[in-house]
């Protein structure tokens, strides 16, 4: 009778063990990349503007997306700081376009531009790293991510 007991609590124990295996499989971050960015709102001391973000989800499930929050830096700058609770797939491998809204300030807007003036390049880098919220409960997924742009106009001569 032992002996049954005995190979009966192995068995449970090993099947739940199977069952939760995948619930801790390991996911690669999301890479996320700038597409767009619009002027949304412009006052004398706060600049609201819409970023398009592109989440890719390089996992071979679909990642769920509840929320959003992210720093963006120009040039190792802090330059603005956002958030969406947009609620949106990605399938696996693949990608979507989320907007997302950011803030700065005009002092911050103010100093890129004199850092541009400075340095002559028209060439920007930028980091963008935060953490995406998915699944229930939420999971947080940190990313971060950088690349670079050329802007539309050179620096004054």
């Amino acid at each position: 009778m032992k002996w049954k007991a005995l190979c009966f609590c192995l068995l449970i124990l090993g099947s739940s063990h199977i069952g939760c295996s995948g619930l801790f499989r390991t996911m690669e971050p999301p890479r996320i990349n700038i597409v767009n960015v619009t002027p949304k709102e412009i006052k004398l001391f706060e600049q609201v503007f819409d970023l398009e973000l592109r989440v890719q989800n390089p996992n071979e499930a679909a990642l769920p997306i509840h929320g959003l929050a992210f720093e963006l830096e120009i040039n190792d700058r802090r330059f603005a700081t956002g958030v969406s609770n947009e609620n949106v797939t990605v399938d696996a491998f693949s990608s979507l376009v989320v907007h997302v809204e950011a803030v700065t300030s005009s002092w911050v807007i103010l100093q890129q531009i004199a850092q541009l003036q400075r340095t002559g390049t028209p060439l920007v880098n930028y980091r963008i790293r935060g953490a995406i919220y998915s699944g229930s409960p939420s999971v947080k997924l940190p990313f971060d991510n950088m690349g670079e742009f050329k802007t539309p106009v050179g620096p004054a001569k």
